[in-house]
């Protein structure tokens, strides 16, 4: 059974708004456009009508949802099934047609360039998907969102569901890590996603060196989260921290 989602570059879990459907659907339209896809044309056809088909049925209510319901089902039966491709896509683009519109992008938000950088460990088709995503929808002040959903949606297409197996696979690509990241990969095609903490413990037994990073750096990530959440929100915790006391305080009073 297709993965319409996966298709267009979309995760199943959360589902995705209408206009998203829409937004990635006419950014692949411009990114397979004969003039910027070039591969043969057998395949540029091909890959053509499968981006019209998930459209035609993800973009109709009805049709979205008798699809969701089988994908559901199928999920649950065949839940070690991913991609038979190779782990990174070797679609060929011109970047010429991009390359104008995306200097001026670059003016305004130069942090667009490390996106670029780092989706391309990913895929270089993934870094393209991601320019003309957002040259289409002008969607610049949420790229950080934009980004993560394009790496979230090629991660579940790569790895499956599993929040663990996710991480660490976006550890193992984004620390260069990818002859691993592809030993992942079959672990997951051979065992599903159910065998998901078996899968993590056969890895790390395999590099051990790997864990002890990977453990590291998810601590840091942690402590840092921490921080950043009490800094974003330590005046509304102050906030109710004076209510509470105040609170206290009357009840005292009153007794």
């Amino acid at each position: 059974m297709k993965n319409f989602y996966h298709i267009l570059g979309l995760s199943f879990d959360p589902a995705p708004e209408q206009q998203l459907i829409e937004a990635a659907y006419r950014a692949l339209v411009k990114l397979y456009h004969p003039d910027v896809y070039k591969g043969d044309k057998k395949s540029l056809k091909r890959k053509i009508n499968e981006i019209n088909e998930a459209y035609e049925t993800l973009c109709d209510s009805k049709k979205r949802k008798d699809y969701d319901k089988n994908l559901k089902n199928f999920q649950i039966e065949k839940s070690f099934q991913l991609t038979d491709d190779e782990f990174e896509d070797k679609d060929l683009f011109n970047s010429k047609y991009i390359d104008d519109d995306w200097e001026i992008a670059l003016l305004v938000y130069p942090e667009l360039e490390n996106i670029k950088e780092n989706l391309l460990k990913y895929s270089f088709k993934l870094s393209f998907q991601f320019q003309f995503y957002l040259l289409e929808t002008k969607e610049f002040n949420k790229l950080n969102d934009v980004e993560n959903r394009f790496i979230s949606a090629f991660l579940e297409r790569k790895f499956g569901t599993s929040f663990e197996i996710k991480s660490l696979s976006k550890f193992l690509i984004e620390n260069n890590y990818k002859k691993n990241a592809k030993y992942l990969n079959k672990l997951i095609q051979v065992l599903g996603n159910r065998s998901e903490n078996r899968i993590i413990k056969t890895f790390f037994k395999q590099f051990p060196e790997i864990e002890n990073v990977f453990t590291n750096q998810q601590y840091v990530k942690k402590k840092v989260n921490y921080t950043n959440f009490f800094e974003k929100y330590q005046n509304h915790l102050l906030t109710l921290l004076v209510i509470f006391l105040i609170i206290f305080i009357l009840i005292i009073a009153s007794g």
